[in-house]
Formats: structure tokens, C-alpha cells, sequence
């Protein structure tokens, strides 16, 4: 009888229950049932990423029978901030399954970067879902990344501030790692540009006494906008902390602070003043984003977030690519690249998806209301 199976910190696999967070999970994408050839997707993700995981499997399970190999995901949970060091030996336990196709990871920027050597070495292709960092994009020719990068999320947010808040003078927060520090030089090179004042420039972590930092930055001057370039640990408690230091003040967030409700709750009673970038939402009105929001509910029993929408995409690119060429790393990875070439670009959830330097940024500018994200008005 078929099961979740997880897969263990020495590799190999094991039984797991369904439905238990697991440290790593394997979760077949097609019928159990014996076939000749096999295809895994690996999976190196937080585990809030095991719906997104569910939802794939049930689409993948419409497909027609015999259309292909059987495709599997590999999921290897991952720790948001894991150190370096784990994240290459994540990277190597999945290289070392020997059915191995294709990896969607790892969770944010730090992580993909310490893991996409060791794909490159191994002739894996790996796409990223959600890691911003301008740096992924010279990893090497097996790494793909479907978001903008720090400097285009930079630009928009700069864009915004300006030309919709009207800032003149701003502070700045960031986490001090790729994520943080890249979102934070492609804002101030853009506020650069626009003449704007950066007051302040503050590091901060999950660990910071951000009331004091914050005390000791207003010092400096008070910003009209408060840009965080951080997570929602950081930026729903800086989003507390000024609301009742500095009334009215607008906080604008990166998308890595865009966990709901955690957001929300930090933020307490300032939540309706935070903005957050988003690569998707799910009031968008087209019909793959309608399918993909009611396929998630009806599997998970909760509504998507952006993340979930960039991983699915992730996983049925894989999967989709896997179906068309066959279970051949070299051949998946050609399929990749020559999408808006030789091949349409790939209808994802959040868009069409290629690989091309001139491919659009797709980016939101959404605002906290009522515990939900909504667009922001253009």
C-alpha cells in the first residue's frame, strides 16, 4: 500500500503520516501504482510549502495515465534562515537520488545560492521560485529563477514611494543577508536617482530590540516612509513599534514580508499601514489564477499566497517539462531555456513564464486591510 514517504537525514526512504510537519517528506505526484520509469522533482522549501506540494499532486493526478513518466516530488523541508552549511547538504542529499530530474529551491536567496553549485556541478536543472538575489542569475547555466531580481524590486519600490507616497526623505531597515542587503542597495540606487534623502540605514534580525533601534534612528530625522527590507518578524514589529512613535507613518515592505496572518498579527493595530510587493494575489481575475485559487481551497482547504503561486508554478514547469521531453536533465534543461524562443512561454499561474533577459517584471504593490493583502490602487 502506497504512502507519504519522507526522505531521511542519510537518504533513503521512510514511512511518515500524512498530514504531520516532517523534517523531509516525499509526496508522490502520480497514482501509486508500478511503473517503468520514474522522474523526481525535488523540493528544498519551508514546510508551510507542503500545500503547495498537495495542490500539484492533485493537478499532475488529471493528467492522462501512461502520458509520461511517473513524477514524483522529494520534499526537504527547510528552515527560513537555515545556515549555509545546511542548505548544501540539503542540496546534496537531493543531487544524490539517482532519478533525479529537477529541483524547485531552495526557500529564499541565501539558500539557493549556497545550493546552486552544487546542481550546476551535477547537471540539475534548478529553478528558483522566490530568491531575489541579483546573484542567482550568474550561478551558472542550470539555474533559473522565475522572480525579478533585488535590483527591478528595488526600482518598483522606489517608484512607489515617490511617485505614489511622495516621499522625500526616507529610513531604511534590512535583514543583513543576500535577501536583505541586495533589496536594500536596489532601493537606495533608485532613491538615488529620484533625489531622495535616505535618512537612515539600519540592520536588523528576528533577535533585534527593534523599539531602541528604531528610538535611536528617528533621532536622525523623521522619515515620511519607512522601507523594510526584511521578513514579517521584522517588519510587523517595526510596523508596532512606529505606530506609536510616529502616527500615520506608511511602512513599505519587500515581498519576503508577505507571510500571512504572521504579517498581520505583528503588526497589530499598524497592519493597515503596511505595503508589501507581491509577485501575485489571489483576487487576480484571469482564469488560471481562478482555477489555480479554487483547486488550493478545495486540496488545502485554505486560500493561496504569492509564495504559494510562484512554487506551484515552479513544480508544474518541472513536472510540465518532464512530460513533454522525458526524464532527461539535459533535455529539461534545454526546454527551459528555449521557452519565448523556440517554444511559448509556459502559461504559470503568475504569468507566462521565460527565461529571457528581457522577459517583463511581473510586480504588486499590495496593502494590508482587514488581515488580507490587497492591490494597492495604481
Amino acid at each position: 500500500m502506497c504512502g507519504p514517504e519522507r526522505l531521511g537525514r542519510r537518504g533513503g526512504y521512510v514511512q511518515g503520516r500524512s498530514g504531520v510537519a516532517a523534517c523531509t517528506l516525499v509526496v508522490a505526484l502520480a497514482a501509486c501504482r508500478a511503473e517503468p520509469r520514474t522522474a523526481i522533482v525535488g523540493y528544498a522549501f519551508p514546510y508551510w510549502g507542503t500545500p503547495t506540494v498537495a495542490t500539484a499532486r492533485d493537478e499532475i493526478a488529471a493528467w492522462s495515465a501512461g502520458d509520461g513518466p511517473e513524477i514524483r516530488v522529494v520534499y526537504d523541508s527547510v528552515t527560513q534562515g537555515d545556515p549555509p552549511d545546511l542548505e548544501v547538504m540539503r542540496a546534496q542529499r537531493l543531487a544524490a537520488l539517482p532519478e533525479l530530474v529537477a529541483v524547485v529551491g531552495h526557500g529564499g536567496s541565501r539558500g539557493s545560492l549556497a545550493a546552486a553549485p552544487i546542481y550546476n556541478a551535477a547537471g540539475i536543472p534548478q529553478i528558483v521560485p522566490t530568491g531575489t538575489s541579483r546573484l542567482l542569475r550568474s550561478e551558472g547555466p542550470w539555474t533559473f529563477v522565475l522572480c525579478p531580481d533585488d535590483s527591478t524590486e528595488g526600482a518598483f519600490v522606489g517608484r512607489f514611494v515617490t511617485e505614489r507616497l511622495a516621499a522625500r526623505r526616507v529610513t531604511i531597515f534590512f535583514v543583513n543577508d543576500e535577501y536583505g542587503a541586495g533589496l536594500r542597495d536596489g532601493v537606495v540606487a533608485e532613491l538615488g536617482q529620484r533625489g531622495v534623502v535616505v535618512l537612515d540605514r539600519v540592520g536588523v534580525d528576528a533577535r533585534s530590540d527593534i523599539p531602541t533601534l528604531l528610538e535611536a534612528s528617528l533621532r536622525r530625522g523623521t522619515p515620511d516612509v519607512l522601507i523594510v527590507a526584511a521578513r514579517s518578524e521584522e517588519t510587523g514589529r517595526l510596523a508596532r513599534a512606529a505606530y506609536g512613535r510616529v502616527p500615520h507613518l506608511r511602512v513599505v515592505a519587500g515581498d519576503g514580508a508577505l507571510q500571512l496572518p504572521a504579517l498581520a498579527n505583528l503588526a497589530g493595530p499598524a497592519a493597515d499601514s503596511v505595503y508589501v510587493v507581491a509577485f501575485w494575489l489571489p483576487d487576480a481575475t484571469d482564469s488560471l489564477s481562478r482555477a489555480f485559487v479554487a483547486r488550493y481551497r478545495r486540496v488545502t482547504g485554505g486560500p493561496p499566497g504569492p509564495t504559494n503561486a510562484m512554487s506551484h508554478d515552479a513544480l508544474m514547469l518541472a513536472a510540465q517539462a518532464i512530460r513533454e521531453v522525458g526524464a532527461n536533465r539535459s533535455a529539461v534543461r534545454r526546454y527551459f531555456e528555449s521557452l519565448g524562443r523556440s517554444r511559448p512561454p509556459y502559461a504559470g499561474i503568475t504569468g507566462p513564464i521565460t527565461f529571457t533577459p528581457n522577459r517583463p517584471a511581473r510586480l504588486i504593490m499590495a496593502r494590508l486591510q482587514g488581515g488580507r493583502a490587497v492591490r494597492a490602487a495604481p
